[in-house]
């Protein structure tokens, strides 16, 4: 470990690299190019929000660096230029879980956004979706920020308290992140049925087990085995299910982007508008496809599925304030974090502690709402307070990090136990998938296994380095000065 030194702020700051480099020395590229593709690797691959074959194609991939890679590069390259905490880390992390799903994605507010499920009903107050929206926050300020961060700056210890941008750099960094979060804004919207619009699932049941028009009978072809058996116990029973919605659900977005749904015969007895007969004579195709194939459907049950209201969807200007006030709030509150004091304690298990913070994620964001759904009584308002015990509670361990000697490895460890859950879910959603014959996860075992054998690989490596012994702690460096440019 390299000597620490005195700063004139008196801040302490241990020292984390195995030897300076010197100022202006080529290579910051690597490490700020490791970090924009690592970023939206962890935040959209391994949680399954983006499959494979989509994480992988081109265009998308580029908007998913300029979205998260950017985002993380710049939370990074300010907690490195204005020599900020963990806690500072954290507080930009949760502004920018607010600029990708409050302004980008607009999921904050949007009930019919597919992704939120049940949490679209649970916690909805006032236009917003609160329980989604701390659970959202969280997720991206530990999981697509924080971490990548402590791991791309263990990956390069050399340059850790370095920022790896020149001016030009961070201000192309800037520009991308802007330029996707105003298209998201202005466009982003998926077409799918959320679970908030099946409001009759019982009455499309009966038609699916029961069909008497082409229509019907071929939807309930093309169930699937468990669906079926499904539909057909709920109309028996003449119950409704979160189980039933849920498959319903299901079976209508499968259909979505099927250029096979639409025939002139199968819609002979169906009412439709002359602008959809004309775009099923054009074969549509794409997103294209998805919106005709929606229109069907929601023509061919009027009182079943009813139609969006607007699309895409656009919130309150008043929201859209609110959140800009948030981002700009947790901003000014992380720059003024930048104390951190020298201590012998810290944590002494940081992977286990990564573990246990994940797995605490699992149980209020995924357990807990499926627990209500299913009729236990919980108050929205006590799962968002404990949101943000969980935040609060992260901050705490991660400030006692700071005042280690070693705490690059510690942070790098604690990452690596903080995403090990989501290997493991990633390789379980390939493997569930790929047995029932879909081939939308197409490749994730691969994948995680690359990610499993990686985190594994490093894990040994960091523990080994937290295990060697660290000399006397004088003070470090508190705010970093501006370096000259890396890349």
């Amino acid at each position: 470990m390299s000597d620490l030194n005195a700063s004139p702020a008196g801040n302490v700051m241990p020292a984390q690299v195995p030897g300076p480099v010197a100022a202006g020395a080529l290579g910051g590229w690597k490490p700020a190019l490791t970090l924009l593709v690592l970023s939206p690797a962890i935040g959209e691959l391994l949680s399954g929000s983006s499959p494979p074959l989509q994480f992988f194609n081109p265009v998308f991939f580029l908007l998913l660096v300029g979205l998260y890679g950017c985002g993380a590069l710049l939370v990074r390259e300010i907690a490195s230029l204005r020599g900020l905490n963990a806690a500072g880390i954290l507080l930009l992390g949760a502004a920018y879980g607010i600029m990708e799903e409050g302004l980008m994605c607009k999921s904050f507010f949007n009930p019919y956004w597919t992704d939120t499920g049940f949490l679209s009903v649970y916690g909805r107050a006032w236009g917003v979706n609160w329980v989604w929206a701390f659970g959202l926050t969280f997720y991206h300020m530990a999981v697509s920020i924080t971490a990548p961060i402590f791991i791309t700056q263990c990956l390069f210890p050399r340059r850790a308290n370095e920022p790896w941008l020149r001016r030009r750099g961070r201000i192309f960094a800037s520009s991308a992140f802007a330029l996707v979060v105003i298209l998201g804004f202005l466009a982003f919207d998926n077409r799918q049925f959320h679970l908030i619009e099946m409001q009759r699932p019982l009455a499309l049941a009966r038609q699916l087990d029961a069909p008497a028009e082409p229509l019907s009978r071929f939807m309930s072809s093309q169930l699937t085995a468990k669906n079926r058996d499904l539909v057909r116990k709920a109309v028996a029973a003449q119950s409704d299910s979160p189980e039933l919605r849920h498959a319903l659900q299901e079976e209508l977005n499968r259909l979505l982007p099927r250029p096979d749904l639409y025939s002139p015969e199968r819609f002979a007895g169906i009412t439709l508008s002359e602008p959809l007969k004309k775009q099923g004579a054009q074969s549509p195709r794409g997103d294209k496809l998805v919106e005709f194939n929606r229109a069907l459907l929601e023509a061919a049950f009027p009182g079943i599925l009813p139609a969006r209201p607007s699309y895409p969807f656009r919130p309150g200007w008043l929201l859209t304030l609110g959140c800009l006030l948030a981002v700009a709030g947790l901003v000014r509150l992380a720059l003024a974090q930048t104390r951190t004091v020298a201590s012998d304690a810290s944590v002494r298990r940081p992977w286990l502690t990564g573990l246990g913070f994940t797995g605490g994620f699992i149980v209020i964001g995924f357990v807990l709402p499926s627990l209500v759904e299913h009729g236990v009584r919980l108050p929205a308002a006590v799962l968002c307070i404990v949101w943000c015990a969980l935040a609060a509670l992260l901050g705490a361990v991660l400030k006692r990090m700071d005042g280690a000697p070693d705490r690059l490895w510690r942070r790098g460890l604690w990452a690596i136990g903080a995403i090990t859950p989501w290997v493991f879910f990633a390789m379980l959603l390939g493997a569930v998938v790929g047995m029932i014959g879909a081939k939308s996860f197409l490749g994730m075992p691969f994948v995680s296994l690359g990610f499993g054998l990686g985190i594994l690989g490093l894990a040994l490596n960091w523990k080994r380095k937290l295990a060697r012994p660290v000399p006397g702690a004088p003070p470090t460096p508190g705010p970093a000065q501006e370096h000259p440019a890396q890349v």
